[in-house]
């Protein structure tokens, strides 16, 4: 994928990033390849319209991008960008790991315990691609996450906008998008409940298909395949 040359904005405070780059988007104007900033949202938001405390010292950012041929429209968008980020933090020396769908993790060991780093939102609205991240950095932050405390604000924003740029590179090779996950993958064969089909069911996680839906075998032996838009609350039990 060839990027565009990116345009960046960075407002003190604003409501979210998302909302600004989408009301510029239904006013007309041009944003592909816009990336909007801020220091402070007053009503940052995370999946399904939760709340997302963005305090000043945090990261939160959009990239608009605009996209024809509806490529970037994909289930698995979020977890291609996160894969991206991961990469691009790992290089940075810095471990994250991946929580099915669109959440980011710290620190990543294999077998042990972390916490929410970092937030993906992907919205697709009148031909172009909406992709937002809202990381902790030095921003205060509820018991239940974590933060990449003492890192230089600007180059962890810099060092997210080239991880979305990356990530968005898995969508032109989908066939890597599982090993790749794999590596990062917070879930793998833990014990998992998930709220689906009107129901809590518990199981172990089993990875992701090549769609990006989330693969899990209940405790009664049934195969599920979870779609991230489908799904409800969804917590490690062990």
């Amino acid at each position: 994928m060839c990027s565009p040359l990116l345009r960046i904005e960075t407002f003190d405070s604003i409501s979210s990033t998302q909302d600004l780059m989408r009301e510029r988007l239904e006013l007309g104007e041009n944003v592909h390849g816009l990336v909007i900033r801020a220091l402070e949202q007053k009503s940052g938001r995370g999946q399904r319209s939760r709340d997302w405390l963005s305090k000043p010292g945090g990261s939160y950012q959009t990239l608009a991008l605009k996209d024809e041929k509806g490529r970037l429209n994909q289930a698995f968008t979020p977890i291609a960008l996160a894969i991206g980020l991961a990469e691009t933090f790992l290089e940075e020396g810095i471990q994250l790991g991946i929580k099915w769908p669109n959440d980011l993790h710290y620190p990543f060991k294999p077998g042990q315990k972390s916490k929410k780093v970092a937030g993906i939102l992907c919205e697709y609205l009148n031909k172009h691609l909406l992709a937002a991240v809202g990381m902790n950095v030095n921003n205060s932050i509820p018991e239940t996450a974590t933060a990449l405390k003492g890192l230089e604000l600007e180059r962890v924003s810099n060092t997210v906008l080239a991880g979305i740029q990356r990530g968005l590179t898995y969508l032109d090779r989908p066939s890597d998008l599982i090993k790749a996950y794999t590596n990062y993958d917070v879930l793998n064969l833990k014990e998992v409940s998930i709220y689906y089909q009107n129901t809590f069911v518990k199981g172990v996680a089993q990875g992701i298909n090549e769609q990006g839906c989330l693969k899990i075998l209940t405790v009664n032996g049934e195969k599920l395949i979870c779609h991230s838009g489908a799904r409800g609350s969804l917590n490690i039990l062990k």
